[in-house]
């Protein structure tokens, strides 16, 4: 009846030995329990029966804008640090303007900017098209006259819908929201193009959704 304890035993006289036989970047982590995460490509594409979504790995889920599907299944590409990784998955309502693509998997769960951008935040767009590698391009609030709203001045190059916007604070990125669309006003100074996107209100509306738990209690987001 002694053998599991002498077992125990044995594999605690051995530690110190598989420590040291750890790399450097583990033992740590072996202690504290929260690896370092690298949340430097918070972006997914996301393949669903009617064809593609870009998308954001956050706090609140895999976000899409549910243009090509709106329920059923999926596959998403996502990244894990520098891995990229495939997962089957679901997508789902989310009661907003948002659709949500669900995995078993841990995600990067990307923190969402808790306020709406401010025309002196460093903003950033990315997205990836191939699951392997992410596109980026820096954007700024459109501040033109007759212009409010969601509207990111022209970047300088095509941005699909649902690529993400970042905040940048301190080398840290926040959520803002989704790409949803390409606008093109014509003014004095001729053809200005600009690009819409499902921001603040959205994940405001978002986080607002009572969701319904596997104790069958009714809980909310945000209080």
């Amino acid at each position: 009846m002694r053998r599991p304890h002498l077992l125990t035993r044995a594999l605690l006289l051995r530690l110190p030995l598989l420590l040291l036989l750890l790399p450097a970047g583990c033992g740590w982590w072996f202690f504290s329990g929260t690896p370092a995460v690298d949340r430097s490509r918070p972006v997914a594409l996301v393949e669903t029966q009617g064809g593609v979504e870009y998308g954001a790995t956050t706090e609140l889920g895999i976000l899409t804008l549910g243009r090509t599907a709106q329920d059923g299944p999926c596959r998403v590409h996502y990244f894990l640090g520098p891995t990229a990784l495939i997962e089957e998955g679901s997508i789902s309502s989310t009661g907003s303007g948002f659709w949500r693509a669900n995995i078993d998997l841990r995600t990067q769960h990307l923190r969402v900017l808790a306020r709406p951008p401010r025309p002196d935040d460093q903003l950033l767009l990315m997205w990836t098209t191939d699951g392997r590698e992410v596109e980026s391009v820096d954007a700024r609030l459109a501040s033109a006259d007759g212009i409010s709203g969601d509207v990111l001045e022209d970047p300088g190059r095509e941005v699909p819908a649902g690529a993400a916007l970042f905040a940048d604070e301190a080398g840290q990125l926040f959520f803002i929201g989704l790409v949803s669309a390409r606008a093109t006003l014509q003014g004095q100074h001729g053809e200005q193009r600009y690009y819409t996107f499902a921001g603040f209100d959205r994940v405001r509306e978002l986080v607002s959704v009572p969701e319904v738990c596997s104790s069958a209690r009714i809980v909310f987001r945000l209080a």
